[in-house]
């Protein structure tokens, strides 16, 4: 019975050691990543909560939108000094923008963008990113969504 819950013991451990954040390192940051926005992967995450019709319609707009993010690549070229040089290229008009955002490690560990809005773009980001292998994956609250990610160049 004794070796049953020292066996059980270690089991529980290691699962929260497994789930634990570490906390990222400047250096593990710094780079370039491709951003990542697998839209249908969240919507059917979260669509068991929704009726027939609801899932028709956020079906269609996923389509949409996974369709639309194939004509863009979105790049985070992370900059010491906390900067970040965000590039969005649409690939269908040759275009390319350029803007500088900020970016931080909180006391959590974790990587923060500030929000930045002008006239050419708004960038909004209401959780933070946590390192999960060689992605930066969105934590909102205490949920990952595994269909927002960075991943490194």
């Amino acid at each position: 019975m004794k070796n049953l819950l020292s066996i059980l013991f270690l089991f529980l451990l290691l699962g929260s050691t497994a789930n634990a954040q570490s906390s990222i390192k400047e250096k593990e940051v710094l780079g370039p990543w491709k951003f990542h926005l697998e839209l249908s992967k969240e919507i059917n995450k979260a669509s068991s909560d929704l009726n027939f019709f609801e899932k028709m319609v956020a079906g269609a707009v996923s389509g949409i939108v996974d369709t639309a993010m194939e004509q863009i690549d979105i790049q985070f070229n992370f900059k010491k000094g906390q900067k970040v040089i965000l590039t969005i290229h649409n690939k269908e008009l040759n275009e390319t923008k350029q803007e500088t955002l900020h970016w931080f490690i909180n006391d959590q560990g974790q990587l923060e963008i500030d929000d930045l809005e002008n006239e050419n773009i708004k960038v909004s980001n209401d959780g933070v990113w946590v390192l999960r292998g060689n992605k930066l994956v969105v934590l909102e609250g205490n949920e990952l969504k595994e269909g927002v990610y960075l991943e490194r160049l």
